[in-house]
This record gives structure tokens, sequence and C-alpha cells, in this order.
């Protein structure tokens, strides 16, 4: 990879687009429901959306009716509506699990969904401390190396000692 290609690829990585961005956090209680909005998955809660914020400018409430949290016993909540002048910027919306059998059931995939989502960010954060060790690399192999000459006249002529940086 050249050092314009690893460059751009930082600035693009440290740059975001966040506040264009309207966050919407998805939780429950307990968590691990997965969550479906308009028939699509989207993981387990909670679990973080993004809505660009043109497409709800001028909106008074956002309507998250569409997406429903759905424990593993089968229990079923559906999320509400969100006053944007209230949160502009991004919300946390959490579903409540409705009295209903096998909460222990819930309980313990939930559990397991934690377990599973700390794994993963301990994966991310390895491979993100090799990417940066390897772009470090990168930009200190592309690097021109530097040389220090001292020379110094003798009695018998001209001494000379180079060191590489």
């Amino acid at each position: 990879m050249s050092k314009f290609h690893i460059m751009t690829v930082v600035v693009i990585f440290l740059s975001g687009c966040a506040s264009s961005q309207y966050a919407i956090q998805f939780d429950s209680t307990p968590q691990g429901a997965a969550l479906v909005c308009d028939g699509k998955n989207w993981g387990y809660t909670p679990e973080t959306l993004y809505i660009p914020k043109k497409n709800i400018k001028g909106q008074a409430e956002l309507n998250l009716s569409g997406c429903t949290a759905t424990w593993v016993s089968g229990a079923q909540n559906r999320y509400g509506t969100v006053p944007l002048t209230q949160f502009p910027d991004g919300v946390r919306i959490t579903a409540p699990r409705p009295d209903a059998p096998n909460l222990e059931q819930d309980m313990n995939f939930a559990l397991r969904v934690q377990q599973f989502k700390y794994q993963q960010a301990q994966d991310a954060a390895a491979a993100n401390a090799q990417a940066w060790k390897d772009l470090n690399q990168a930009i200190k192999d592309a690097t021109p190396k530097s040389t220090y000459t001292n020379c110094y006249g003798t009695y018998g002529g001209v001494n000379c000692t180079s060191t590489s940086y």
C-alpha cells in the first residue's frame, strides 16, 4: 500500500461523518433481544443505527413503530416515537420486556450476547492495534534514512565516522 493510500485511509477513519448522522441506540430490558426494523434484522440489543439528518430535517418526531425487540422466549415489544426537538442529535430508546413466560431463558441469552459482543470488541481492538502497528511500520519503512557523517583531521589524514538513523 502506498504512503498516499495509507494516509487517505487514516484521514477518512479519523474524520468520520458523525455530525451528519442521527444516532438511535436501540436497547431492551433485558438486553439481547433481536432488533428488527421494517423486516430487516439488525442484530441484538443494544445496537446503534444511524439515519442521515437530512432525512429527518423538519420532522417533529421520529416514528420507530416499525422496529421491534424480540427475545428468544418469543416475548416481543415494539418501539415508539422519538420527539426530535427533545433529542436533536440522537437518542437511546429502550423496549422493556413484557410480562411473559421464560424470563430466565431471555436473561441467559442476554448474558451470552454480552459475552459475544465483548469478544467481538476484543477482536476488533486487537485488529485495530495491529493495523496501527502496520501503519507505523509502513511509514517508518517509507521514511528516507538519514546519515550523519563526522569527519575530523588527524596527523595521518582525515578520519570519518558515519551513523545512519
